[in-house]
């Protein structure tokens, strides 16, 4: 699983693919359908997957991933591109991703999604939307090491 706000292949999946130069095949790159502009800190639709279905509430129920979804969208309008084509061009855009798995109800689901292939992702610009979300802690269960002190 990867995308805006859901980033833990961050961590150590995409660099230790990238180091070993190995192919990363992601899934759910519009998070369930949270990063298509139908939802935000009060925004739901009447259905869909976070609404109607507890594993992607679950998921994708928190309030800072609505903050997300929120700010992605307005940027995304701001660009002049739908959230759902600017979400998966930011997945590609990531070096070790080799493709996304896309998924879609409808021919205008599917439409949004393949127009990220033909989308131009600057270097700003995905920096910029990366810092739309919270960067992944790093990888570690030990408390010193992030916090710098040693018992």
């Amino acid at each position: 699983m990867y995308n805006l706000v859901k980033r833990q292949a961050e961590v150590e999946i995409l660099p230790m693919a990238a180091s070993e130069q190995m192919g990363v095949i992601t899934y759910s790159p519009l998070g369930a359908g949270l990063l298509t502009g139908k939802y935000g800190v009060n925004k739901r639709p009447e259905h869909g997957r976070i609404v109607d279905e507890a594993r992607y509430s679950d998921r994708y129920g928190a309030n800072e991933d609505f903050v997300a979804a929120e700010r992605f969208t307005k940027y995304a309008q701001e660009h002049g591109v739908k959230p759902a084509t600017l979400a998966v061009a930011w997945v590609m855009a990531n070096p070790a991703v080799t493709a996304p798995i896309i998924g879609a109800r409808n021919l205008e689901q599917l439409e949004d999604s393949l127009a990220a292939s033909d989308f131009k992702m600057t270097p700003d610009m995905y920096a910029e939307i990366s810092r739309l979300s919270r960067t992944p802690a790093l990888a570690t269960d030990r408390t010193e090491v992030l916090t710098g002190k040693w018992s």
